[in-house]
């Protein structure tokens, strides 16, 4: 019985704490780039300076309904790459650890930039996490570029890792057929894919299709890729 109550007063103890975490940002609407169909993957569009200053890559819930209008709208229209999500107000950080279910408009293409608005005020759950990195000043770029590898046995994304201004925000949509590699991408939330950098490219132009897995230091190939989103002046 003791157990029981002293597990119950450190549970309550760590809500009422979590109930009262204050963050310094300020509330602000935070766009994100949508890739995916069946799992709706979201690319927070980040920017060096407060209260944007964070690169998340998480996964969004919407109703079954509006999940059937997503998709059918992204059906309708093959040629368009860009989807965006424009969310009520809210504090990033505090949203992503805690409330983590907020009110948004959907877009065909970019909202801020002549995008066509089919989803209204629908409601939006974060159900999960995949990637999470507030910007550091005194960060320095790597050696070599870097991308996060997520996604599914279905469809695969590759995204820019942002380091320090200059930089540039990049999703690219990919295929990978390796079965070993599709396990690894399975077992983790994201794989980190490098290049070099002399072998990277100009935007828009590989020059190769097979990056080095960070951690474990093996060629990681893929194929077909498909730049859906590329941004340089949000991040100068």
């Amino acid at each position: 019985m003791k157990l029981i109550f002293t597990t119950l007063f450190l549970y309550l103890s760590t809500l009422a704490v979590a109930q009262t975490v204050h963050y310094p940002d300020k509330p602000s609407t935070h766009g994100m780039m949508l890739m995916g169909t069946q799992t709706i993957y979201a690319s927070h569009l980040p920017m060096f300076h407060s209260p944007h200053d964070y690169q998340i890559i998480s996964v969004l819930e919407l109703s079954k309904e509006d999940h059937a209008k997503y998709i059918l709208d992204k059906k309708n229209h093959p040629d368009e790459p860009i989807y965006t999500i424009e969310p009520e107000t809210f504090v990033l950080p505090e949203m992503i650890n805690h409330t983590k279910t907020f009110k948004a408009n959907i877009y065909r293409g970019h909202f801020e930039r002549g995008g066509k608005k089919f989803l209204e005020n629908i409601t939006v759950k974060i159900s999960q996490l995949i990637y999470y990195k507030q910007f550091d000043k005194k960060c320095k770029k790597p050696k070599n570029l870097g991308y996060l590898l997520f996604g599914n046995a279905q469809e695969q994304f590759l995204v820019h890792r942002i380091s320090a201004r200059p930089d540039f925000d990049e999703n690219i949509a990919v295929q990978i057929h390796d079965k070993k590699n599709l396990k690894a991408l399975a077992d983790n939330l994201y794989i980190t894919i490098e290049f070099p950098e002399k072998d990277l490219r100009k935007p828009f132009s590989w020059t190769t299709h097979t990056g080095t897995r960070k951690q474990t230091h093996e060629a990681f190939r893929f194929s077909n890729p498909k730049v859906l989103y590329l941004e340089y002046g949000d991040l100068n």
